[in-house]
């Protein structure tokens, strides 16, 4: 059978090689016939003198465009072809004496050049004579409302720039805009009768508007489009849901604001707003309104680097309790593989997640989410959450939440600014690494960690502003966002120790398109928690700063950077002068793994280079990434010499999907491994009674070995530097995810 197998194979590839030896020359000799002597191929299209318009905005006005490069390179019969049209060159030409005109650039010349190579092949080079631009010398504007325009900054913006009609178009239909946005919606459109001197090369910029009469709203009548059921919400409740009110201005951005407000609902399908003349002055609104399916179900899986396997679900109810309200329950579970029943799937989990202490068992999300409409009006959208839920941070820490509860508003404040205050309540329970528990919250034995494992609630509240906020499927390449939180918040640690904090976080990112092809992409976050002195050791886990993995310094693992301390697993014991027994590390030993601690203050920072088109093929883009950043506490040091960047250059490929691009980086780490405290971990089992163990065993300690009558040291020094890491492969750290770093 296998030799029947090898025969068969043989002869397929050989018929396979003698279709391709045939196919080759014959697609080669198609691809020349297309293009004649007289006729040649284009090789290149340049432009030369062009300092005023970039090439990015010249070649796709113009028709003539270069071959492809399977074509160029190796003769084949696929891709773009372009052959020589002189005809087609020089209105190619023409278009680009007119694109200078319209922008201002009276007399320019263009000259349209050809180079042979050998008989089929060409390079086409555009020259470019720019003229000196007609400048704007005066800007008169009538007929404009007071209040609706700012004539000194559209005088300031125009004054002393080129004489273009685009930029003339786009400000008159701005100002036209602002004017209707007043409430003048019957407003006529403006005459322009702006005109220039071609030998002064100076210009005057004239608009006359025509507002009309002021138009208010009159009535408002709401039309359920759908008769077969009563409406989840009555017509005076979707009237609290507008942004307008009889006698008020019409103003078609409120307008618009109320539709998409209603969309937003979830609870329609179709809305209509429209508005007809019921007198001088009054305009009569009409909101049609369909309804959609009340009731809706999702549920979705997949695998993650992190999560390993992962699965959730959400039901909808659009009208709960028929009060119109929106009723939404979120349930997740991730870590699936890493737990029982589903432990034999472990082997198809991360590494880094099979090692990780805190992914042992699955996460899981169960919440409730009640979105009160009309309840405030239109302005404000009030919602109540309950959940319940356990959350991990790589090599961090878990955390349970018996109960939470989140009561928040908001608001939006203008076009995709929006704004929200909220209190939230977490009766949660906070287990953190053996020696990030001793190190940082001084819980260093089992009486102390049985302490740390009850319960802590937290009470905050808190206030966010964002801009433009990211989803995952968004790939922005221009303007920017930027979100900032406030939050102060008090703890019980324990239910004994009293802790109040403050913790601030922002975040701005902004994208420029630097030609066709690339997109500059960056970021910068910031963040800082107030504590009591005295008190800031205590601060729970989950409000502490962590950063590191695929969203912030790509050239470290996930939560790797900043404090942290190492877990080992061998010692050698060590007798002190005083009989103490004591285990140390080797100085060349290596370590288990890193159990980071977080900090009280963090930055980061992001710079990336984006590729907008494909290579080789459409669905691939490239990214080129410089990330810094720091995590520290602010309290070892009264300064901010502990917070010294640390910079990782890296590489990554995105491939685009409809949920967003599939992210692969692999980020690269020059920096040594850094001296810090080294711990000996044992594992206890709490419930049965099983004492487990931390012990110091960094060059240097005094803590003695589990056993001893001696008590513990009260620090642990940070002089163990494990080996060095070798070769460039521990070098580089890669992520895998959906959808942009930021």
């Amino acid at each position: 059978m296998v030799a029947k197998f090898a025969h068969w194979g043989a002869r397929f590839g050989a018929r396979v090689a003698f279709a391709i030896a045939v196919a080759l020359p014959t697609a080669l000799g198609a691809q020349r016939a297309s293009c004649t002597a007289r006729h040649p191929m284009v090789d290149a299209v340049a432009f030369a003198g062009n300092r005023e318009i970039p090439d990015g905005e010249l070649a796709p006005i113009i028709a003539t465009e270069r071959t492809g490069i399977w074509r160029r390179t190796f003769g084949w019969n696929v891709g773009t072809l372009t052959c020589l049209d002189t005809v087609e060159l020089r209105q190619d030409a023409s278009r680009i004496h007119d694109l200078y005109e319209e922008h201002g650039f009276f007399g320019t010349a263009v000259h349209a050049t050809v180079a042979r190579r050998g008989d089929h092949r060409a390079q086409v080079r555009f020259v470019i004579e720019e003229a000196p631009p007609v400048l704007v010398e005066s800007v008169i504007v009538t007929g404009t409302p007071p209040d609706a325009v700012n004539l000194r900054e559209l005088e300031r913006r125009l004054l002393h720039t080129p004489f273009d009609s685009v930029v003339r178009r786009t400000v008159r239909d701005s100002v036209q805009g602002l004017i209707k946005d007043h409430g003048y919606v019957r407003a006529l459109d403006p005459l322009d009768s702006s005109r220039f001197d071609l030998a002064t090369r100076r210009g005057t910029v004239r608009f006359i508007y025509r507002p009309g009469p002021l138009v208010r709203v009159g009535t408002i009548g709401v039309q359920f489009m759908d008769t077969s059921r009563a409406p989840a919400l009555d017509a005076t409740a979707v009237r609290a849901l507008l942004r307008f009110r009889p006698g008020e201005p019409l103003e078609p951005r409120q307008v618009a604001g109320s539709q998409r407000d209603l969309y937003a609902s979830e609870l329609y399908r179709v809305v209509r707003i429209d508005h007809a003349t019921a007198d001088s002055t009054h305009d009569s609104v009409s909101v049609q309104l369909t309804e959609g399916d009340r009731r809706r179900m999702r549920v979705g899986a997949g695998w993650g680097t992190l999560d390993c396997f992962r699965t959730q679900g959400r039901f909808i109810e659009e009208n709960f309790l028929t009060s119109g309200h929106r009723l939404e329950i979120n349930g997740r579970l991730s870590k699936i593989g890493m737990a029982s029943p589903f432990t034999g799937l472990r082997g198809l989990c991360a590494s880094a997640t099979r090692d990780d202490p805190f992914s042992q068992e699955m996460n899981y999300y169960l919440g409730a989410t009640l979105n009160l409409r009309g309840l405030l009006g239109a302005n404000l959208r009030p919602s109540l959450t309950v959940f319940t839920e356990r959350r991990s941070e790589s090599y961090a820490y878990e955390q349970k939440t018996d109960l939470g509860l989140v009561a928040a508003v908001a608001r939006e404040l203008g076009p995709r600014l929006l704004a929200s205050g909220q209190y939230q309540y977490v009766d949660a329970t906070t287990v953190a690494d053996r020696a990030v528990s001793c190190t940082t919250f001084g819980f260093c034995r089992l009486e102390d960690l049985t302490s740390f494992l009850l319960p802590s609630p937290i009470h905050s509240v808190g206030v966010s502003f964002a801009r433009d906020p990211l989803l995952p499927t968004s790939d922005p390449d221009h303007g920017t966002r930027w979100q900032f939180e406030l939050r102060y918040g008090h703890s019980s640690i324990s239910r004994t120790v009293p802790l109040d904090f403050g913790r601030v976080q922002g975040e701005v990112a902004g994208y420029r398109q630097l030609s066709d092809w690339l997109v500059l992409a960056s970021r910068v976050q910031a963040g800082f928690v107030f504590a009591p002195k005295d008190k800031s050791v205590l601060l729970p886990p989950a409000e502490r700063f962590y950063a590191g993995g695929q969203n912030t310094v790509r050239g470290f693992g996930q939560n790797l950077l900043g404090p942290g301390s190492y877990i080992v697993d061998n010692y050698v014991e060590k007798t002190l002068g005083d009989g103490t027994t004591v285990g140390e590390v080797p100085g060349t030993s290596t370590y288990k793994r890193i159990s980071p601690s977080g900090g009280n203050a963090m930055w980061v920072a992001n710079v990336e280079l984006r590729t907008r088109r494909g290579w080789p093929a459409d669905l691939l883009r490239w990214a080129m990434f410089i990330d810094a950043g720091q995590v520290w506490n602010s309290n070892d040091v009264f300064s901010v010499l502990n917070a010294q960047p640390k910079v990782t250059p890296g590489l990554g490929v995105r491939l685009m999907t409809p949920l967003g691009p599939f992210r692969l980086d692999v980020g690269y780490n020059a920096y040594p491994l850094e001296a810090g405290p080294a711990f000996y971990v044992v594992n206890g089992d709490l419930g049965a009674g099983t004492v487990g163990t931390v012990t110091c065993v960094s060059p240097g300690t005094t803590d003695p070995l589990p056993g001893s009558t001696r008590s513990a040291a009260l620090s642990c020094p940070a002089s163990f530097t494990p080996a060095q890491r070798g070769g460039l492969l521990p070098r580089l750290a890669f992520h895998f995810s959906i959808g942009n770093a930021f």
